[in-house]
């Protein structure tokens, strides 16, 4: 079959590798879309983000495969002991994988599993025609949720899991930074949430439609001062509130080398925005060696919390990536209005990681999507 392959960094090809097998308690997919994340095109090109350390020192070996967690499919095969799913069901998966042995995973905490592997990151993902995942990973895409919603379903469940960390209280403000699309996927989440006021900052015209759309109540253009960003996002917030400022911000917009704008600077603006006594979720993937304003949260005892990865779950009934699809397919939150950009075969991996890579030169809201040619069925 055909995949991408990082051969170092900034160097991503495609090319032939060999045919997976679903094994014992696997699932063989046929990927029908695959969307390449923010944080795996930094790291492509080499930024010192997340897993950095751990790519490069298994580039220092070889070529190999990287990339591909957000992505949907059609089951191809089903291995030995594998009862849930069958070849034609459509489904997607959750990217982190628990080992299932270590103390936490065997006392229910999964959630703190201490070897947990990340598809894309740490085993092959989805920058390919097919992929095996175990079955304990996989997710089912229920009917009314299309391929190109399913493939983008991940960035969601982060926004729900970014949401439920800040445990918004009936009526509290939201403040979200930033107006990309994990930006306006946390205003769809607050908006069907129990916050109050929900408030968001962007400079793109487009994309602060798309929040009034999605129903922000205060729409905040952070370009309005230039390069001293800053100043009108905090009079508004302070001028909506009072004086009083955002009881939980979620900041999503990261750095703007362009404007001047660090991620030292955003977070700082995330602090400042927040009440006392608020909370700061930080979402963007931000370079490891970015400051964080620790004296000002501390003066403001304004908690600075990062969401976890991976399905986990605040139900019994279902995991946040079930509910995530639950929320598309009744048409509570939009996804596909995100979706500016797309491609379609295997050879266009490497084009859209470059476009994704910089999403806002090129007017894009959402990663670029490639498609392959797999018939995803029925919605």
């Amino acid at each position: 079959m055909r995949a991408a392959v990082l051969h170092g960094f900034g160097d991503l090809r495609v090319e032939e590798v060999p045919d997976p097998q679903a094994g014992p308690g696997e699932v063989l997919v046929d990927i029908c879309c695959v969307q390449p994340s923010v944080t795996e095109c930094m790291l492509i090109a080499g930024e010192p983000v997340a897993l950095h350390r751990r790519l490069a020192d298994a580039l220092a070996t070889g070529p190999v495969r990287f990339g591909g967690h957000e992505f949907c499919g059609v089951v191809r095969a089903v291995g030995p002991g594998v009862r849930r799913y069958r070849p034609g069901d459509r489904v997607t998966a959750v990217e982190t994988l628990v080992c299932g042995h270590c103390a936490a995973c065997r006392n229910g905490r999964t959630d703190a599993c201490v070897r947990p592997e990340f598809i894309g990151f740490t085993r092959p993902g989805a920058l390919a025609e097919r992929l095996v995942v175990p079955e304990t990973a996989v997710v089912p895409v229920p009917p009314g949720v299309s391929a190109a919603a399913a493939a983008a379903i991940q960035p969601l469940a982060g926004a729900l899991h970014a949401h439920a960390l800040a445990a918004v209280a009936p009526g509290e403000t939201v403040l979200v930074l930033g107006a990309g699309v994990m930006g306006l996927l946390a205003v769809q989440v607050a908006r069907r949430g129990n916050a109050g006021l929900v408030a968001v900052s962007g400079r793109s015209p487009a994309k602060l439609a798309l929040a009034r759309r999605f129903g922000a109540d205060l729409v905040i253009d952070a370009a309005a001062a230039g390069a001293a960003a800053a100043d009108p996002v905090l009079a508004a917030v302070h001028d909506a509130t009072d004086g009083i400022g955002a009881d939980v911000v979620i900041e999503t917009a990261g750095g703007s080398p362009g404007l001047g704008l660090s991620g030292a600077d955003t977070l700082e603006l995330a602090a400042r925005c927040a009440r006392r006594g608020g909370r700061v979720v930080g979402v963007s993937v931000l370079p490891d060696d970015v400051p964080a304003p620790l004296g000002l949260l501390r003066e403001r005892s304004v908690s600075l919390l990062h969401p976890r990865s991976g399905a986990g779950g605040y139900s019994p009934s279902g995991s946040v990536f079930t509910h995530a699809l639950r929320l598309v397919a009744r048409g509570d939150v939009e996804v596909e209005p995100l979706i500016t950009h797309w491609s379609t075969g295997i050879e266009a991996i490497p084009e859209a990681v470059r476009i994704t890579r910089d999403k806002a030169a090129h007017g894009a809201i959402n990663p670029v999507q490639v498609r392959l040619d797999v018939d995803w069925g029925r919605p």
